[in-house]
């Protein structure tokens, strides 16, 4: 009997295994619940800047879109003679310093392009002698300063459109105290055309055409004025005794009485410049600039006027500016500088009036480029 529950239990035992064993088996996972992200995530961090890349990234846009050269030289010369060759030869002593400067900008965006331009040369001699041998004295030698803007379009690789303003004057008074000043004179030039730059880098060649110009010479100081009017006319000469003629006739940088401050003429002109530097080192620079001016409105103007009053008509002739620079470096601070200047208005002179400066001395350049 013992038996027999045993063999029961034992199988009832096994039973409930194999049933429990069949329920797990036969269970059902349940359904798993899964979410879509449809937001789109940069997994990259942002790039920082920091406050010197972002100088250092526009300083190289403004250099990208600007070139600039700056040039300034100081040249001297002497000469020295005893008082035996003076007393033969009549020559003096002398000591000349000439200081220049040239600043040249270029700005391009584009189709558009602007030139700026300014320079400067000032110069002086002082004229010694030896013992008792004359009186000593400072005179000028040089003196100018020049400034121009030229904005323009480009139509093509050669060709641009467009006008430039320059204005030219002096730093400082004359040979003698009333012969010239600051503004007396002074040439504002204003005029509308076309550009041609030629395409090849090897011959660096601009021809301006403007064929509508205004050229304006003004003489500001009264006492520069009064000045070239008592060489022309006599200190006591009454103006209202002047005759018409007389009062149209120049007396001061082609300035006449009837001009009063400032003198304006109209008509076409033509400028040529062109500036190599040969070498890789630079050693040789040749810069030239060709202006000529031919006042056709003016002209137009005055025969009207000869029609009218009667007053003598006399053709006006071209103005005629013509400048060389020859710069050759002997070291990076030395150099020699060789000037040349043709000028002829007859406004001013009938004779063409020429200058050549040569000078040996310090020097300075900066590029951006």
């Amino acid at each position: 009997m013992k038996r027999f529950f045993t063999l029961f239990a034992a199988f009832a035992m096994c039973v409930g295994t194999t049933y429990a064993q069949a329920t797990v088996e036969s269970a059902t996972p349940k359904e798993q619940v899964t979410f879509a992200n449809g937001v789109k995530t940069d997994k990259a961090a942002p790039e920082f800047k920091s406050e010197a890349q972002i100088k250092a990234e526009k300083a190289a846009i403004r250099k990208e879109h600007n070139t600039i050269e700056f040039n300034a030289t100081l040249n001297g010369s002497l000469s020295h003679f005893n008082n035996s060759w003076q007393s033969v030869n009549g020559t003096t002593n002398t000591l000349t310093g000439v200081g220049n400067i040239l600043f040249t900008h270029q700005y391009k965006k584009g189709k558009f392009v602007l030139d700026n331009k300014i320079t400067g040369k000032l110069g002086y001699t002082y004229n010694f002698f030896d013992e008792g041998a004359g009186v000593n004295s400072v005179t000028k030698s040089q003196d100018e300063w020049f400034v121009s803007t030229a904005p323009a379009y480009k139509m093509s690789d050669s060709w641009n459109v467009g006008g430039s303003v320059s204005l030219r004057s002096q730093f400082a008074d004359g040979a003698t105290k009333n012969s010239s000043n600051i503004f007396a004179p002074a040439y504002l030039i204003a005029s509308i055309g076309v550009t041609y730059v030629c395409p090849n880098a090897k011959f660096p060649i601009k021809i301006n055409i403007a064929p509508l110009s205004l050229n304006a010479t003004f003489v500001t100081n009264e006492a520069v004025r009064d000045y070239y009017y008592a060489e022309k006319f006599g200190a006591d000469t009454d103006k209202s005794t002047l005759t018409l003629d007389q009062l149209n006739t120049p007396y001061a940088f082609g300035l006449t009485l009837a001009d009063k401050n400032g003198r304006y003429e109209g008509g076409s002109s033509v400028q040529i410049d062109f500036d190599k530097t040969f070498g890789k080192k630079g050693v040789f620079r040749y810069r030239t600039t060709v202006y000529s001016f031919y006042g056709w409105i003016n002209q137009v103007s005055q025969q009207n006027k000869s029609k009218t009053n009667g007053v003598q008509y006399e053709s006006i002739a071209p103005t005629v500016r013509w400048e060389n620079t020859i710069d050759i470096k002997a070291t990076k601070y030395i150099s020699t500088q060789l000037y040349f200047q043709l000028y002829y208005n007859k406004a001013q002179n009938a004779k063409v009036q020429t200058q050549t400066v040569l000078g040996v001395g310090l020097a300075y350049t900066f590029k951006n480029k």
